[in-house]
């Protein structure tokens, strides 16, 4: 089944792709995923042609601005001060690390002075790393990397590495749990569901992982809150005097999917949103 999947031709993908329209302006919106491969390029006819003629391109954020070193010495590494040192790790985590670590000794030192958080992004990368995938070929990156046309952001990366690092010692380890334990199947489903624009698997999928152990902090935060963000920047930019149209803007395909997505939120706000593969979008 993953098998097939992994090896469509990007031609035949179907990722989640809208047109949105709001007092007169216009922006596409393209749900991404933040790895890849060299097939998944280039995208689809339509949506490549909705990049060629887009004004300008609105990611999360610029990872072109982004000052790496002092973000993760600010966010990313664990100190005793924020308790969230190997020491602060409960029971259930020991062990899941203790047994994943058994044949991968320098690995798990090499991450030991980072938060859990940031742990837990190592680690998920590294599995799809393992499984042929690589942020090189994330769909933003590869935007990012051939633009030629003004880039906007939505956020800031210190807000994003500021939100990770704002979870406690417990939903932090539990990132690293879910990161360690979630099976090559479930990641390679989320790759599968994102291709083929199955926006319901998508949803299902992000609430599981960010709120597999019954706690919805995660999902506000990383998702709900975010999307209100996303959609208010969304519109700002749509009407703004600097920002030509149409915008291009891409956002991770969790943010699109669901009843409290930006999708729905342009909507509620008045905007008129077009799904491009069951309507015909301009």
């Amino acid at each position: 089944m993953f098998t097939s999947a992994s090896s469509w031709a990007a031609q035949t993908d179907k990722p989640p792709f809208y047109q949105v329209q709001w007092q007169g302006k216009s922006a596409y919106l393209l749900g991404s995923i933040h790895i890849g491969r060299a097939d998944f390029y280039p995208m689809p006819a339509q949506v490549e042609a909705a990049f060629a003629k887009s004004k300008g391109l609105v990611v999360e954020i610029d990872t072109n601005k982004i000052d790496s070193r002092a973000l993760l010495q600010k966010y990313g590494m664990a100190t005793h001060a924020q308790g969230l040192d190997w020491q602060s790790r409960d029971k259930q985590t020991i062990e899941v690390m203790r047994h994943y670590c058994e044949d991968k000794a320098s690995l798990c030192q090499s991450i030991q002075a980072f938060a859990p958080w940031l742990q837990a992004s190592q680690l998920n990368l590294l599995r799809y790393n393992g499984l042929g995938f690589s942020t090189d070929y994330g769909v933003d990156m590869q935007l990012l990397g051939r633009v030629g046309k003004p880039v906007y952001q939505l956020e800031t990366a210190e807000s994003q590495f500021q939100l990770l690092a704002s979870f406690d010692s417990q939903a932090q380890w539990s990132m690293v749990r879910e990161a360690i334990n979630a099976s090559d199947a479930e990641l390679l489903s989320l790759v599968e569901a994102w291709r083929s624009g199955d926006e319901t698997a998508l949803d299902t999928l992000m609430q599981e992982q960010l709120g597999g152990e019954g706690d919805t902090l995660m999902l506000d935060k990383i998702l709900w809150q975010r999307n209100k963000v996303m959609a208010d920047g969304m519109m700002r930019l749509m009407t703004a005097e600097a920002a030509s149209e149409p915008l291009f803007v891409v956002v991770g395909a969790g943010h699109v999917v669901g009843d409290k997505s930006v999708v729905q939120l342009l909507k509620q706000k008045g905007a008129t949103v077009i799904a491009c593969w069951r309507e015909q979008c301009d």
